[in-house]
This record gives structure tokens, sequence and C-alpha cells, in this order.
């Protein structure tokens, strides 16, 4: 496998086969498409892609653009903002590691737990609601295995 996804891991990117991937201290680049890493990642963790989706879509009832968990064992949650039949650019982020996040112009600005600051060109509200989907996900898990 070409990369882990870990708790180092702030957000993943492609455009036309070619992923960036951002982590705490370093820029990634790989000529791949990133839901077939996505993939790899969730065998290596134990599922695969649909099977975690399926878990998602199963425990929040999201169908469209669903957070998943990536690993319990590490807590490692994913989610998308673009749909994954999309022809724009992919961008999935690593929930654990946003500190927050806000509004600025056309922007979301996203600070990580390091404290580094970044802006996106994405709609805050696709966001916004794909954070809280995600947060959701997390709690529901957190209740069953409680």
């Amino acid at each position: 496998m070409e990369y882990i996804i870990n708790e180092k891991t702030f957000y993943l990117m492609e455009k036309y086969q070619n992923i960036e991937i951002i982590e705490e201290k370093q820029v990634i680049k790989l000529k791949k498409s990133l839901l077939s890493l996505i993939d790899e990642n969730c065998k290596y963790y134990g599922s695969s892609y649909q099977g975690r989706k399926s878990a998602t879509k199963y425990l929040i009832g999201i169908t469209s653009k669903r957070p998943i968990f990536l690993s319990e064992k590490k807590n490692i949650l994913l989610f998308p903002i673009y749909s994954e039949r999309s022809q724009e650019k992919k961008i999935w982020f690593v929930y654990n590691n946003i500190l927050k996040y806000r509004k600025v112009k056309k922007y979301v600005e996203v600070t990580f737990k390091n404290g580094e600051t970044y802006l996106f060109l994405i709609s805050f509200n696709v966001f916004k609601n794909q954070f809280l989907k995600t947060s959701e996900l997390l709690a529901i898990m957190t209740l069953q295995n409680s």
C-alpha cells in the first residue's frame, strides 16, 4: 500500500487521478484515484469502502456523501465534501484533526489541531453539514461501544 491514512493526516484531495495528502508536517503526492486509496485503507483497517458506507447508512441513515469510520481502534473518521460520482475535485477531511472552522467570504477556513490553518474554496454549508454528520456517526458509535 502506498499510503496509510493515520492520526497525522489532515485531508486528502484528488484532481485528475492525482492525490495530494496533507499531513501535520508534510505533503505527499500519489498518482491514483482517491477512492481506491480510501478503499485500500478501509481494507487495511479491517473492512472495505462499501462496508464502511453501508455501516454509516445503517447507523445514521445517510445515503449520499457518507462519512466513514476508517478505524475504530485509532478513532479515525473521514468525511467527503463532494459526491463520489462528482467530476469535480474530490476532497476528504480527517474529522479528528479539525480543531475549528469558520466562513471567510467564499472560503472555509479550517484550523487543524496543530494550529495550522488552510483556506478551501468550498461551500461553508456543505462543510458544516458534513462535519455534523460525522459528529453524529461518532456519537452513535461511542454510545454503542460504551
